[in-house]
């Protein structure tokens, strides 16, 4: 055997079994953290300015991190967008995963993926952070399990199955072995780390991925870039917020949380919305309010519907030529009368409804029940255009509504060819009908939607 070998192996050995739980403070020799310039510690802070710029840590010889939680304090400077890498090399900083690190506000396409992101596997798009605020990162990983969460909140729970699907350019994104990084990305302007460390984990039993298909389906969507966003759920029945974001982190499915308001609704002052606006703040969730009625627009403050990140409304709530206010979802408050009138009426009504101060056009086309069985002879193509052109005009995105499965085919063909961009939807009642937006997900294959088509929240 090769003496050099065998004199190393003792070294190997106790280096393998020094894994003793305690954390090891990863900033406290900043001599270990090597790349393109020297790293600048001030008072157990380290900074870094600059465009892709590079720092990798050097954990020893034959020391390699492979079960480990990792937790450091963070701080950006606006414009800031780097990530954290782990289980890489520094001849080869493609192998492992990438989590990034982005507070900017939502609606730049080129800052799609925010802080918590699994870059590519799964990603984040909603913000919860401030710039220039502390917040604490974390990454777990033990075996193929990979657990992150922002300040205590869980934003990813990703099982990474026996061979999953990658594409070219994420083939080596899968876990293994190795170090940490830190790498910045274009337009950064700085970021700082302080009280950075790595606690080293036993190994244990890899995690079973009980729906292989839904998993493949889903990270291929992430790494396409395609925000995998559901914008109109709600916290209703036994679907808590908590729940709700142990279900996002697990699904690899942003939600947007929306609060019902307006006359005869849980929410109808200021005061109200400014109180549960501020109950959700910095909660890993899209911060979402459901305007109801056509009174809405002088029931809220502009000011404060602007602190949103965005606002939706239907067409199924209004006051009809006899006098009637109706909610069309209740039978016994909808008068229908001659079909075709009434029609004539619901479109009149979504082409004002578009043009309230509201992002996303929700439960599209829905129809009572009395005439839900005539949608496909309602819902005449010379309709359909009147709604997608008073949509195009008002730059409103139409949902696609999983749990309804609204609007029809016909209707997502003529708004894709108008330009209209589209936003997944689900509007459920509970826990058990939220879905996994199947339905929604099967209409962006038919009509081949891609990333381009679909609604951000601040560009749409």
């Amino acid at each position: 055997m090769n003496k050099i070998y065998l004199l190393l192996l003792p070294i190997m050995i106790l280096t393998a079994c020094n894994k003793t739980g305690e954390p090891t403070d990863l900033l406290g020799n900043s001599s270990r953290w090597k790349g393109d310039d020297v790293p600048e510690m001030t008072g157990g802070v380290l900074e870094i300015e600059g465009e892709y710029k590079t720092l990798v840590y050097n954990p020893g010889i034959f020391s390699t991190f492979d079960n480990f939680e990792f937790s450091a304090e963070v701080f950006t400077l606006p414009g800031a967008n780097a990530s954290i890498l782990f289980h890489t090399n520094k001849r080869n900083l493609d192998q492992g995963y990438q989590v990034n690190i982005d507070n900017s506000d939502v609606g730049d396409w080129d800052h799609l993926l925010k802080t918590g992101s699994l870059n590519s596997i799964r990603n984040i798009n909603y913000k919860m952070v401030d710039d220039e605020t502390w917040f604490t990162l974390k990454i777990k990983v033990v075996e193929n399990h990979i657990y992150i969460s922002v300040n205590g909140y869980p934003v990813v729970d990703y099982i990474e199955p026996e061979m999953p699907f990658r594409t070219a350019q994420t083939e080596e994104r899968k876990l293994g072995n190795g170090t940490f990084a830190i790498r910045t990305l274009f337009g950064n302007t700085g970021v700082k780390f302080r009280n950075m460390t790595v606690t080293e984990l036993p190994a244990s039993e890899k995690k079973k991925n009980e729906d292989p298909e839904f998993v493949r389906q889903i990270t291929q969507l992430h790494i396409r870039l395609f925000p995998v966003v559901d914008y109109h759920v709600h916290e209703k029945g036994d679907l808590t917020l908590p729940l709700l974001m142990k279900r996002s982190a697990s699904l690899g499915i942003n939600y947007g949380v929306a609060a019902n308001c307006g006359l005869k609704f849980p929410i109808e002052t200021d005061a109200q919305l400014k109180a549960y606006r501020e109950s959700i703040e910095g909660m890993p969730i899209f911060k979402a309010m459901q305007a109801e009625g056509r009174e809405w627009v002088d029931m809220f403050s502009p000011e404060l519907v602007k602190q949103f990140d965005y606002a939706f409304t239907d067409a199924m709530t209004w006051t009809n030529n006899n006098g009637t206010r109706m909610r069309l979802w209740i039978p016994e408050e909808t008068e229908v009368g001659e079909p075709y009138d009434f029609m004539e009426q619901l479109v009149s009504q979504i082409e004002k409804v578009v043009t309230e101060p509201i992002a996303i056009y929700v439960n599209p086309t829905y129809l009572p029940a009395e005439i839900a069985q005539m949608y496909d002879e309602l819902w005449t193509d010379e309709r359909i255009d009147r709604v997608v052109a008073a949509l195009k005009k008002n730059n409103v995105a139409l949902e696609i509504n999983s749990r309804l499965k609204l609007p029809g085919s016909r209707v997502i063909a003529k708004a894709k060819e108008a330009g209209v961009k589209f936003a997944l939807g689900t509007n459920n009642t509970n826990s058990e009908n939220l879905g996994r937006l199947e339905w929604a997900l099967e209409m962006v294959e038919l009509h081949n939607l891609q990333p381009s088509d679909m609604y951000l929240p601040g560009n749409k």
